[in-house]
């Protein structure tokens, strides 16, 4: 019972915090009045709760001088404590009001796109959208986004997802592409001539229409007697193009991945012939999306980053 009783006492000697911040207020301005004024109280009302505080420590806290409060020995010692405390309550409070407000929307998008257009234009993608964290992963294949936790797609594909609302971003436009010192060995001015050079593959895990494929391009530009079969198979669109740029062979690449390529001189393309098929990358919306409004405002950004770069 006596711990009780020594634990409430200590309780009811508590100084209140309006105590403290009256006395802090006071030791800053050097008055009552400018204390007053700062907390938006009266000069009584400061005046009461710094004697309430004296009385509470047994000893004052100020002293005149020169028609100004200055700190006694006392007040001087408690002082610096006191401004820690209340800057550590800053802070906290700080804090919470931080995580309220921010909030978090779930993206995904293809690796290949991630490294070569999501992240050389993230600031431009995010402009206009406040207070949020952005969580990227990134998907090979498509995926049903109800129950993923994702708020936001971008899939590589023919557009049918799974009955998911989406709208196409970038139109799908396959075109040879290689190092220009490759060309000079072996000039091609026709398909027919890519018959000297080592074709480069993309290949997918599951089958997907939306892949570049050989096999048609050729056949559609009158080619269909090279043997599409031969060259190097590499599994992502991201070594396709790394393969190129190392001199490897002719590499039949999706044209939004080779644009900085392209515009550099690094890749340069083969033939002025691509291969446009009802396929591209496309924007996929979750219908129960948490933060609509963060993903209207991502999709227009996605457009219109589209159109001022380029798709393909």
């Amino acid at each position: 019972m006596s711990g009780n009783k020594n634990k409430f006492t200590l309780l009811r000697r508590s100084p209140s915090l309006v105590s403290l911040r009256a006395f802090e207020s006071v030791a800053r301005q050097g008055s009552v009045t400018g204390a007053a004024a700062e907390l938006n109280v009266t000069p009584a009302a400061v005046s009461q709760q710094i004697r309430l505080l004296e009385d509470m420590v047994g000893k004052p806290l100020f002293r005149r001088h020169k028609r100004k409060l200055v700190l006694t020995e006392v007040g001087e010692s408690c002082l610096p404590e006191l401004r820690k405390c209340f800057e550590h309550l800053l802070r906290a409070i700080s804090l919470a009001e931080g995580h309220q407000a921010r909030q978090t929307f779930n993206l995904s998008v293809p690796p290949s796109f991630a490294v070569r257009w999501l992240v050389p234009h993230f600031a431009e993608l995010t402009a206009g959208i406040e207070n949020c964290n952005f969580r990227v992963s990134t998907s090979l294949v498509p995926f049903h986004l109800d129950d993923s936790g994702i708020d936001l797609a971008i899939t590589h594909g023919t557009g049918t997802f799974f009955d998911q609302g989406c709208e196409l971003l970038i139109p799908a436009s396959d075109i040879p592409v290689c190092r220009p010192d490759l060309l000079d060995r072996h000039p091609v001015s026709e398909p027919a001539d890519l018959r000297h050079h080592h074709l480069l593959h993309e290949t997918a895990e599951v089958y997907d229409p939306a892949v570049p494929d050989w096999k048609k391009w050729l056949a559609e530009h009158g080619a269909s007697d090279i043997d599409h079969e031969s060259g190097t198979y590499l599994s992502n669109p991201n070594l396709v193009i790394e393969a190129a740029l190392a001199g490897l062979g002719v590499a039949l690449a999706r044209g939004a991945l080779v644009k900085q390529e392209l515009s550099d001189g690094r890749l340069v393309q083969v033939l002025d012939a691509s291969a446009r098929r009802d396929a591209g990358y496309y924007i996929v919306h979750n219908q129960r999306c948490g933060q609509p409004e963060i993903a209207r405002v991502l999709s227009e950004n996605f457009k219109k980053m589209v159109a001022r770069y380029g798709g393909g």
